[in-house]
């Protein structure tokens, strides 16, 4: 994927692409905070009711549980990647990220492995948590290009090493 989008001459194509998908503007923000990492919250507190139902069915056992939800988020990742205007493009390297990501956080979210669960929900609450403070005035100084860079990348920090100190603790 860092490949992919270091060569310029994709990028013609990843904005039409993308801009296809409703992103207005290629930042880290627009693609990867809200369509990716908040798209992807949304759709974990609203599973498929079929998916909640394996989920939830306590006569099947936690090993069957999470293949049948790799499986599904597999085939959902499949009959996206056959429907792509671009086979070889943006969302094509995203899909193949997803492959391996998108099972673990559907199984840490939805799944029965508490520790799991509470790791992710933490995680998601410092995605939410730097969201609001990056468009809180009070917290990010929105004077000068220069000044708002430098707040947003202080909150980053902050929120990467919550993330990294919580995931120390547990390994």
């Amino acid at each position: 994927m860092l490949k992919y989008t270091q060569d310029a001459q994709n990028w013609r194509d990843v904005e039409e692409e993308l801009s296809a998908r409703g992103i207005k503007a290629l930042t880290f923000f627009d693609i990867v905070l809200d369509y990716i990492l908040m798209d992807a919250f949304e759709d974990l507190n609203n599973p498929p009711s079929s998916v909640t139902a394996v989920i939830q069915n306590r006569w099947l056992s936690k090993g069957f549980k999470e293949t049948a939800l790799t499986t599904a988020v597999w085939s959902v990742l499949k009959a996206k990647r056959r429907r792509l205007r671009f086979p070889d493009g943006f969302m094509a390297h995203f899909y193949t990220i997803s492959e391996q990501l998108s099972p673990l956080l559907a199984w840490g979210f939805l799944g029965s492995d508490e520790m799991l669960k509470e790791t992710c929900v933490y995680f998601k609450d410092q995605v939410i948590d730097f969201l609001v403070d990056i468009f809180n005035f009070h917290k990010c100084k929105y004077t000068s290009v220069e000044d708002l860079s430098k707040d947003v990348f202080v909150h980053l920090r902050i929120r990467v090493e919550n993330v990294c100190q919580r995931l120390s603790v547990q390994s």
